[in-house]
Formats: C-alpha cells, sequence, structure tokens
C-alpha cells in the first residue's frame, strides 16, 4: 500500500531508525489581539520549538480504550507525559477547526468547502500574522503535498497524477482543507509565505541538518490522520472492521515514526514540546454519517434555538439553543524536560493550543484565544502544576 511504502521509505532514510462554556457566548468574532497573556506564561517554561501534529476524527473514548491494541504507541504516550482529559474539538467539521487553531474563531463556518477561503470568508489576522510579527520562525510540513506552495485543493491522487488532474478527488491523498495556512488569504496569495509550507519528506532533511524552525505544523495525509476514504484507507463500515482497525494503525504507525524522528533530532533541544491531538471526534459509519460527538467547550458555537430571520428580526436567541462542539477527544503534550505522567481535567479545546502558542512567545491573543474567562491554556502539562 502507499502510505506503508511511504512510511518504509522515511526509516530508510534513517528517520525511523532513530527511534528506538462560554455557553452563553456566541462564536467567533471576539476581539482581543493587543490583549496579552499578562502572567499566564509565567506558569510554564519557554519552549524552543513547538510541534504541532493534527490528527483527525476519532475520539478519545476509542484511541484510549486499554484494550485497543492498533493505538498502542498513542496510549504509550498519553501515559507517559502529559494527557488533558477533558479537550475538545471546538465544531464540526475538520476545516472550522483548522481554521479556529489557527485565527482564535471559526468565523461561521461548519463546511468544509474551500469557497470559503476563496472568497475571503476566511480573510482574518491568523498566526502565521503573529509569528512572523515576532520574528519567529515557522514552517508547515504537509504529507503527500506534491511540492512545496502548492495550492489545488488536492494531490497526490496517484504516482503519475500528482495534481489530481485526471483523477477523481476521492483519490487523493492530500487535501487543502486539512492545511491550516491555506485559507487565509495573505498565506495563500504571498509566493514568499506558500514557500515555507512544504511536503512532509522535507522534515527528514531539516531535522536532520538542525534547520527545523521554531513553530513546526505537521498534517499527515487523508490515510495516516486517520480520516480515511482514499482508496488506499477506505472508510470504515462499523466500528470494529478492518477498515478502522487499518486506521488505527496507520495513525498509530505515522505518530511513532515522527515524534521518535523529532525526539532524536538536534531540534529536540532545551525546552520542546510536541502536541497532538484530533481535529474532531469521530462520525457514524452508516448514512447519513453524522458526528458521533457534539459536545464542546470554552467557546464553541451555539445554534439558536431559531435561526436569525432578517425578515422580521427575530430569532437568533442563544437562551435555549444547542452547543455544537466538536466532540472529546485526546491533546496529548510530549515535553523534553517538562513532567511526565501527568493529567489536567480543565475544559480546553483548539483555542487553548493556540492560546498556549502565543503565550510561550509573548504574542497578542487572537478571537476566541483571549477569552481567560472561557478558555484556559495547556500550561498544566508543561510545567506540572
Amino acid at each position: 500500500m502507499k502510505k506503508l511504502t511511504a512510511l518504509a521509505a522515511i526509516a530508510a532514510a534513517g528517520i525511523a531508525a532513530l527511534a528506538t462554556v462560554q455557553i452563553a457566548g456566541a462564536e467567533g468574532g471576539h476581539s482581543h489581539y493587543g490583549r496579552h497573556h499578562g502572567n499566564a506564561a509565567g506558569r510554564s517554561p519557554h519552549l524552543d520549538h513547538v510541534f504541532v501534529i493534527m490528527m483527525e476524527n476519532t475520539a478519545y473514548s476509542d484511541l484510549l480504550d486499554p484494550s485497543n491494541s492498533n493505538t498502542s504507541f498513542i496510549r504509550s504516550l498519553a501515559s507517559t507525559y502529559g494527557l488533558e482529559t477533558d479537550y475538545y474539538g471546538v465544531t464540526h467539521t475538520s476545516l472550522p477547526n483548522y481554521v479556529a487553531v489557527t485565527s482564535g474563531s471559526t468565523w461561521g463556518s461548519n463546511a468544509d468547502d474551500e469557497a470559503q477561503a476563496d472568497q475571503g470568508y476566511f480573510d482574518h489576522l491568523n498566526l502565521v500574522d503573529q509569528l512572523e510579527q515576532a520574528h519567529v520562525s515557522w514552517k508547515g510540513y504537509m504529507e503527500s503535498m506534491p511540492s512545496a506552495g502548492y495550492t489545488g485543493n488536492y494531490g497526490d491522487c496517484s504516482s503519475t497524477d500528482p495534481d489530481c488532474t485526471s483523477s477523481p478527488t476521492g483519490n487523493a491523498l492530500y487535501v487543502r482543507k486539512h492545511n491550516p495556512f491555506f485559507q487565509y488569504p495573505d498565506v495563500f496569495d504571498n509566493a514568499h509565505r506558500t514557500g515555507d509550507v512544504v511536503p512532509l519528506t522535507q522534515l527528514t532533511t531539516d531535522l536532520n541538518t538542525g534547520r527545523v524552525p521554531q513553530f513546526v505544523w505537521i498534517t499527515p495525509n487523508i490515510c495516516n490522520d486517520m480520516h480515511g476514504g482514499a482508496p488506499q484507507c477506505p472508510y470504515p463500515n462499523t466500528p470494529t472492521d478492518q477498515y478502522q482497525a487499518a486506521l488505527y494503525q496507520d495513525g498509530d504507525t505515522f505518530l511513532r515514526t515522527w515524534v521518535t524522528a523529532i525526539m532524536h533530532s538536534r531540534a529536540w533541544t532545551g525546552h520542546s514540546a510536541i502536541f497532538i491531538t484530533w481535529d474532531e471526534g469521530g462520525y457514524e459509519d452508516s448514512s447519513p454519517y453524522a458526528p458521533e460527538d457534539d459536545t464542546g467547550c470554552c467557546d464553541s458555537p451555539v445554534l439558536p434555538s431559531s435561526p436569525a430571520n432578517p425578515a422580521t428580526g427575530g430569532g437568533g436567541d442563544l437562551a435555549g439553543g444547542t452547543e455544537y462542539g466538536g466532540g472529546h477527544v485526546p491533546m496529548i503534550v510530549v515535553t523534553r524536560d517538562g513532567p511526565h505522567g501527568v493529567t489536567d481535567s480543565t475544559p480546553t479545546n483548539h483555542y487553548s493550543l493556540l492560546q498556549t502558542i502565543e503565550q510561550n512567545w509573548r504574542l497578542p491573543y487572537l478571537g476566541d484565544a483571549g477569552d481567560t474567562v472561557q478558555v484556559h491554556s495547556l500550561a498544566p502539562l508543561l510545567s506540572g502544576h
């Protein structure tokens, strides 16, 4: 299978060998840019390197079930390092979560349609803007991306069709909706910035040469992130069939390969951390394929009891509305010099991850990351208290 061949190639290159609520609060729109972290960052040490690995569509209870032999490495990380036990995706579906964690809002989206980005609905201040203003180096590493700066919505449909020009898009292993940086026009339309979004294979070179930036985002391909749907990794038909087992195994193997590579590289210096999470919980295996879990916290959107009606001025009442969270997922924090074997039960979500990143480099908060009443950082897993 293609994904296993890719991992084998990585191992041959030497990488694997290194192993051994605001319930009443409306979503988005908060403008906290300019509000700083205050004393919050003092609770945890400064991180030299921050790595974020975003996996896909799998529930906390399924991944960390002691009887799930297909996620042994993931469960080992969760028990050995830091684990947020009450962490959530912001909402459904995938794309809004990638936007939330890099801009502090979903901007009203609950869809994966890239037309939203193309039409400027995500034309907002974002994490790339912040990092570059603060002179913090960054790079996005996208598995199965055909080339650096590739701006197509789909990629790697086959070995002979890397740009998916003559194949069904359902064959694609790379999907733009899992690339947070290319949702923002000021990144997508800037050749200098798109050049910092590269195929994951580049990380092998960067780890070996000591050229890893301070902030690293890693997106696995559609098989290795546990999402599934490509011919190499079909969607499961039941929660216990061979396709579901294969997705667990693919994700577990991917994380074993790359977490080990990072931890045995020159970038794993001083206070460094790897944040591993899943964008949202799982989906039903049969039509209409609805989300299994829409719980949330910490400024997840609230769907009004009746939609706002511009014709009458009515509707839109949050009282009696329904929280539309992204479901309960793991957040695992692997540190070099930080605490081991710790858990934190504070309700947290992707806005918490953004807040933690911003605290580390003393950046102003973006959007809901600045709602320090509802949104709390992941500092307890970095400091142990």
